[in-house]
Formats: C-alpha cells, sequence, structure tokens
C-alpha cells in the first residue's frame, strides 16, 4: 500500500519526530563524556515551568480565552517565552483552540478525542487537514504583536527556543547542554505537557460540570498541565481565568495570573458568579440521578431549594456589606466632623445640638442592630445551604452505591 505523502503536514511531523530522536541521542552521548552542571539541570526545571505558563496563561487563557487583560510588556514576554515552545505563533493557537471548543467532539474538532487519543495527543498535528485550517481570530488580528509573532514566527521560535539556551549554556560554560537540555529537550516535554489537555483531560476525571462533553476534571492531570486538568469546568465555563476555581486547586496559572495582577501587569480579570457554577454542578449531578431512575419531581425540589438558599446567602452577603460599609462611614464622617471644630466649637455644640447628636447616635445604633441582625441571617442561610447540600449528597451517595 502506497503512503500518501501528501495528506502529511511533513515540516511539523518531522520536528516532532526528530527533535525528541536527537536530543535524546545527544544527550546520552553528552553525558557518557561530560557532566552535566546542576546549575543546567535547575534552569531546566525554571525554563519548563515557564514555558508550560507561557502557553497556559498566555496563548490559552489570554490570547484564546481573552480572560483577562495585560499591558504590552506582559504579552510581548508570553508571546517571546511561548514561542520557544515551538506549538506555533499565538494567533495560530488560539484559532485552533477556539474552534475545538465551538466543535467539541464533532468532526470539526481540530483534536477531537473521539478520534482516538493518539489523535488528540498529538496524531493531529501530522496532517494537513487537522493543521492547515483558516485562522478565524479578528481581534487577535488586529494586535500588532500579535501578528508580527504570526507573520515571523520561524524567527521568534528559533531564536528564543535553541538560540537563547545556546547562549544561556555558553555563559554557564556549557553551551552544548545549554542547546541540548535546555532547548530540544525542553520543547518536548513542555509539548506533551500541552498535549495531555487535549487527550488525558478529555480521558481521565470526572464532568463535573457537563456530562454533555468529553472534556473532565482530573486533579492529577492538573499537576501535568499546570493546572489545566480542571478541564470539564474550563469547557463549561471557558471566559473564567481560572482552571481551578477553589483555593486549593493545584493551579499555577491562575496563581501567576494573579501575581501580574498585583504587580499591575494584569486587569479584568474575569470570573464565573459562583451561582452560574453551583447551578451547572447541580444540573450535572440531577440527570445522573434521573438516569439511575430516581424521582425528577423529587431531584428538582432538592434542587430549587439549593439554589433559592444560595442565592439568599448572597443577597443576604451584598446587603450586608452595603450596611456595614454605612454604618462605618457615618461613624467616620461623625467623628472627623467632631475633630475639625475648635474646643470652643465643640463646647457650643455640645450645648445647642445635644438632640440632633443624640438622633445620629440613635441612627448609628439602628444600622449597627440592622447589621447584626443581617449576620444572624446569613449564618442562618450558610445552615440551610450546608443541610440542603447534605441531603443533595445522600441522593447521590446511595445512587453511587447501587451503580
Amino acid at each position: 500500500m502506497k503512503l500518501d505523502l501528501k495528506k502529511y503536514d511533513l515540516p511539523v511531523a518531522l520536528f516532532l519526530i526528530l527533535n525528541p530522536l536527537i536530543g535524546f541521542s545527544l544527550f546520552f552521548i553528552y553525558i557518557y563524556f561530560y557532566e552535566v552542571p546542576a546549575s543546567i539541570w535547575i534552569l531546566f526545571l525554571v525554563m519548563c515551568a515557564a514555558t508550560n505558563l507561557s502557553i497556559t496563561a498566555g496563548y490559552h487563557r489570554l490570547f484564546a480565552h481573552r480572560s483577562y487583560e495585560t499591558n504590552a510588556l506582559a504579552r510581548f514576554l508570553l508571546l517571546v517565552v511561548g514561542s520557544s515552545a515551538f506549538q506555533g505563533s499565538a494567533l495560530k493557537w488560539s484559532s485552533d483552540h477556539r474552534r475545538h471548543h465551538a466543535f467539541i467532539d464533532t468532526d470539526k474538532d481540530p483534536y477531537s478525542i473521539e478520534k482516538g487519543f493518539w489523535f488528540a495527543h498529538m496524531g493531529w498535528l501530522f496532517l494537513k487537514s487537522s493543521v492547515d485550517l483558516e485562522i478565524k481570530a479578528p481581534d487577535l488580528e488586529k494586535d500588532p504583536m500579535v501578528k508580527n509573532q504570526d507573520k515571523y514566527y520561524l524567527v521568534w521560535s528559533i531564536l528564543s527556543g535553541f538560540l537563547v539556551p545556546l547562549l544561556i549554556g555558553w555563559l554557564m560554560g556549557a553551551p552544548v547542554a545549554g542547546l541540548i537540555i535546555l532547548g530540544s529537550l525542553r520543547i518536548f516535554f513542555t509539548q506533551q505537557s500541552t498535549f495531555f489537555v487535549n487527550s488525558l483531560c478529555h480521558t481521565l476525571g470526572k464532568q463535573t460540570y457537563s456530562k454533555e462533553i468529553s472534556a473532565r476534571d482530573s486533579v492529577i492531570v492538573a499537576f501535568l498541565t499546570h493546572g489545566e486538568g480542571y478541564h470539564n469546568f474550563h469547557h463549561q465555563f471557558q471566559y473564567d481565568y481560572r482552571n481551578g476555581i477553589k483555593w486549593y486547586h493545584w493551579d499555577p496559572t491562575k496563581w501567576v495570573i494573579l501575581v501580574m495582577r498585583v504587580l499591575g501587569w494584569a486587569k479584568k480579570l474575569k470570573t464565573i458568579p459562583q451561582q452560574e457554577i453551583l447551578k451547572a454542578k447541580l444540573n450535572a449531578e440531577a440527570k445522573w440521578l434521573e438516569n439511575k431512575g430516581y424521582s425528577q419531581e423529587k431531584i428538582e425540589q432538592l434542587k430549587i431549594k439549593i439554589l433559592e438558599a444560595q442565592t439568599q446567602f448572597r443577597n443576604l452577603k451584598l446587603e450586608y456589606k452595603l450596611k456595614k460599609d454605612m454604618w462605618k462611614q457615618m461613624s467616620e464622617d461623625k467623628l472627623a466632623e467632631l475633630r475639625s471644630n475648635s474646643s470652643d466649637r465643640l463646647t457650643e455644640m455640645r450645648a445647642n445640638s445635644t438632640e440632633r447628636i443624640n438622633e445620629f447616635k440613635h441612627q448609628i445604633s439602628e444600622l449597627k442592630l440592622q447589621v447584626d441582625e443581617l449576620k444572624l441571617r446569613m449564618e442562618k442561610a450558610k445552615v440551610e445551604i450546608k443541610f440542603s447540600m447534605q441531603e443533595w449528597r445522600i441522593y447521590l451517595n446511595n445512587a453511587a452505591s447501587f451503580a
């Protein structure tokens, strides 16, 4: 059977095959004759992390999903380091990824898991039919920096991916080790990390927020991909700058974005309201319970009870904050007024304005009572949510025990 080479993207395929083949061969030859400095290995880990984060925080969450905004310096650094990953330009990468979200698990999905684990992992990169897709990202095409990186991508990638590691190695007295380890091997390992998002993230884990799509949440994959493992959440809420929404979720990409905000490099971080996240989770679990034969009416009642309790708590929390701020502001304003008066004026005010002062004190006391009452109501709402969720969990556990 004749092999039809025309259907393969040969430059991409050859790089994916030859880079690790040559890189590992040279590595084993090198360590046979020379010792690799410890500083090279430390830099290898640092540069791997930086390369991965430039893809996850840059290519993915910034350019593909616009989940936050950055200044020009941050964009430039993310594009430079992202180029060193040899995963294509940010424009092409983002266009393909947006298509993946729009047509997930269909024939139009460039790296659909429905075509097999290997295809989703990296097999799609060998084929022109899935690689040479038209770029559709009009917002990114208006960005001069992104356009420049796309137009001169080979220059950007070779300089940052191989020449910079060679230079770093030379400065550390081991230029060849720099080229092999900081260049070739770093590219291979960071590529595999990204590829896991398209394969493992659609294979391993739980469908927490939607049972309709193949994307899954897995803490194991999160560790392998710098936080991209909470993939079911991401596909359901793709514009959220977070993938791991809990404080304890392993999501270094989220933490980097937060650090960038502290430095003044990032702003307008997008988040999905907690109410919408809870609703999606309950809907996914409700569908699973219905498939197990549980009463749809009872499930709907429980779901409404939880959402109403959660809404009540959210509204009380907002009202509590508003009242507390009012109480604090009134107290501070009055204190400032008293301090601004001279002692003579203060004596006169005390003599002639006792009634007004008493009225003000009454208002403060009333507001304080309202704040305390709201606090108690918030605690009650939290208890209602807790008990409603416990009842829901009993249903889920019972269904799971008979699964």
